[in-house]
């Protein structure tokens, strides 16, 4: 006879728990790295500290996690919440928030600067794939700059060393050009008593004029000649991205000069007209000059471009038909954050019967 007794045993099936975390306080700036033991933690596990998320949640088994606190306003006792499969577990008031006493203030940031890659660059000019160099200079009593963490944020790559940033703009930054607004906080890492707090500074803004001045340069200039090269457009129209200011307006005048003599002898005609671009744009920025084979300079500028043409036009009194091969010679000048044409110097590298000085730009 079997006798009666207790039935069997059932299986303890593990639960969601959290234990412990370590260490149990930490400033209210969040920064903290704490370690999480519990049991039944999955991969998808999340941590809360005072309903603040931790950020770096990383498992290292089912019954260990390791994260970096968030930071919230006020200090006091904090609940402890791990989330994982759908359930939650907590440790109520398990991680003490403490505040710092306030005698150790946050960084200022006092001045961004940058630095382009050509001599003379302009500040606040930057073109899409160009690295820049940025300065910054920081203000706090407490910690050397070479100790505070600085955080970018904007398009691009940002590598930090200290107060020094390299940034490379996008390549396909789009539109162009613009302004780009980049930010930066830096953060200070300090321990009072047994608690690490951190301070954060004010963010700081620094506005860029992002440009594709190799594209906005050599547009610019196939725009102008291929105006010049329909009759049908009035003269003010072929040179509308000429600065009226360049060089004391010298440039835009002689080819003003220029197109009004082509107009009053000639008709071009467009559709035996070609362009083609010789090469990428040169820059001298601060008032540079573009030397030209022949010998003449084109002076004040930032840019210099050329391009190989050919024209083809009819005599207005003869009727016979002519043009020019050659290459014009355009620079260019950045005002007010926009670039602009400034001088046009035409060289004949082979002319035919009607072509006559002043017939091409």
């Amino acid at each position: 006879m079997i006798a009666c007794g207790g039935g069997p045993t059932a299986p303890i099936v593990p639960t969601l728990k959290v234990a412990s975390i370590s260490p149990s306080s930490g400033g209210i700036g969040g920064g903290t790295l704490v370690t999480v033991t519990g049991t039944e933690f999955g991969t998808d596990a999340s941590l809360t500290v005072g309903g603040v998320a931790a950020t770096q949640v990383t498992l290292v088994g089912s019954t260990t996690l390791t994260a970096v606190t968030g930071g919230r306003t006020n200090a006091g006792a904090a609940d402890v919440v791990v989330t994982s499969g759908g359930k939650s577990a907590s440790l109520p008031g398990a991680f003490t928030y403490v505040a710092p006493t306030g005698s150790n203030a946050a960084p200022v940031i006092t001045s961004i600067r940058s630095f382009g890659t050509r001599p003379n660059q302009p500040a606040n000019f930057g073109d899409t794939g160009e690295t820049l160099t940025l300065t910054t200079a920081i203000s706090d009593n407490e910690t050397t700059p070479d100790r505070l963490k600085y955080t970018w944020t904007g398009p691009g790559t940002f590598v930090t060393n200290g107060t020094t940033t390299s940034w490379t703009i996008p390549a396909d930054y789009t539109p162009t050009p613009s302004q780009v607004t980049i930010r930066l906080t830096v953060t200070e890492t300090f321990t009072e008593g047994a608690v690490t707090h951190t301070n954060v500074s004010a963010p700081a803004s620094y506005v860029l004029n992002v440009h594709n001045s190799q594209e906005e340069i050599l547009k610019m200039g196939e725009d102008f000649l291929a105006r010049f090269a329909q009759s049908s457009i009035p003269t003010n129209d072929v040179l509308h991205n000429f600065s009226t200011t360049c060089d004391d307006g010298s440039g835009r005048a002689e080819e003003k000069s220029d197109v009004d003599r082509n107009r009053a002898d000639l008709i071009e005609d467009f559709n035996a007209f070609k362009i083609q671009r010789r090469g990428p744009v040169t820059f001298v920025f601060g008032g540079g000059l573009c030397q030209l084979p022949d010998g003449r300079q084109q002076r004040r500028v930032d840019a210099c471009s050329s391009f190989a043409v050919h024209f083809e036009d009819i005599d207005k009194r003869t009727g016979v038909r002519g043009g020019s091969e050659g290459i014009d010679y355009i620079s260019a000048v950045l005002e007010n954050n926009q670039w602009r044409l400034c001088h046009s110097s035409y060289q004949s590298t082979g002319r035919y019967p009607s072509f006559r000085h002043g017939s091409a730009p």
